[in-house]
């Protein structure tokens, strides 16, 4: 058991030491989510009358419902991007195809490969749920068991769509078309900003096959109005679906991506 965590451990090891290096960077990134949840604070105070009708659902509040839109929507960019972020450096610095070589499985390495990432959004997602305790949002009714699970559910459906960027930068070597599609259309979908239901029809459609959405949806209910299995099984249920399709396949298209640059040569190019 132990000596599968090596690999996890090690980047996480390394990656903390790269990042808390440059400290003013660090520090920055920390305090940056204070000042964006100022600025919702009063974003919110213009907007709760006229968002109130379609907040009924979350609690009515517009404050709680944007900052725990964007505070978790940060565990989305990092699924999408930080897999591919970490391809980039090892076609950059020549080690994507040691590191590819291996003995260790290639799901392994490349989910390992973020996990510093998602401890220092964990961090960021504190920061903006803490300073939002401090300016009203009330916690007093939420069910974090249920919370925790729809968020481990989530951050694998993040990483199984990171799988498919990834293996667009693997082929193509510059550029993040794939990565980039994925968190915009996220973003606007979802329900970061503003409730799915003020979307068309179409759109809402669209944003129904978005891990991102369904996670927000158990986030928000199980966060603010301490719901559970009992009103929020069935939307598990289809983001836990969602996320049985998607990370075979994403692993499949790195697998496809992979070959295809070992055979014409371009593994380490970049």
């Amino acid at each position: 058991m132990l000596s599968q965590l090596r690999v996890p451990w090690a980047f996480l090891v390394r990656d903390y030491r790269l990042d808390v290096s440059y400290k003013l960077g660090f520090l920055f990134r920390v305090t940056s989510a204070m000042l964006n949840v100022a600025i919702y604070y009063f974003i919110a105070r213009v907007f709760n009358t006229t968002a109130a009708p379609y907040l009924n659902a979350y609690g009515g509040s517009y404050f709680a419902f944007v900052i725990i839109g964007v505070a978790f929507s940060e565990y989305m960019s990092i699924g999408i991007s930080a897999i591919g972020d970490s391809v980039r450096d090892g076609q950059t610095t020549g080690t994507l195809e040691l590191l590819l070589l291996s003995p260790t499985q290639l799901l392994t390495t490349l989910l390992s490969s973020s996990l510093w990432s998602y401890v220092f959004a964990t961090l960021r997602v504190f920061v903006y749920l803490i300073v939002g305790i401090f300016l009203g949002i009330d916690y007093g009714n939420a069910n974090i068991p249920f919370a925790l699970l729809a968020l481990i559910v989530s951050i694998i459906s993040f990483n199984a769509l990171g799988l498919f960027a990834a293996s667009v930068i693997i082929l193509m070597k510059r550029g993040d078309p794939l990565g980039w599609a994925l968190r915009v259309s996220s973003m606007m979908l979802s329900g970061v900003y503003y409730p799915i239901n003020v979307l068309p029809g179409w759109l809402r459609f669209v944003g129904q096959a978005l891990p991102l959405t369904h996670s927000l949806e158990l986030l928000r209910r199980s966060l603010l109005l301490g719901e559970g299995f009992a009103q929020l099984g069935g939307e598990l249920l289809l983001l836990a679906g969602l996320t049985a399709i998607l990370l075979p396949i994403g692993l499949l298209a790195c697998h496809i991506a992979i070959n295809i640059a070992r055979v014409d040569g371009s593994l380490s190019h970049y």
